[in-house]
């Protein structure tokens, strides 16, 4: 589960884009991907089923190494 501080930024990047920026494409970015996979990890770990939460969270955490690559090389 993502701590205080990491859930409360989570919370303030999505607020700003909802009040700021409402675009079709919103997710679609391999920045808005990252903020997707870390709800969805967040999310995942209140399933009951430790298999199938493993497996949620551990594609969510590809999708997090994969995305964070390609913004940190653009």
């Amino acid at each position: 589960m993502l701590s205080k501080q990491a859930l409360d930024f989570v919370l303030r990047i999505t607020d700003y884009f909802h009040g700021h920026w409402e675009d079709p494409e919103w997710g679609k970015l391999q920045s808005t991907q990252i903020l997707l996979a870390v709800a969805v990890r967040d999310l995942a770990a209140g399933i009951q089923d430790v298999e199938f939460r493993a497996q949620m969270q551990g594609a969510a955490d590809k999708v997090i190494a994969k995305s964070s690559q390609v913004v940190a090389r653009s």
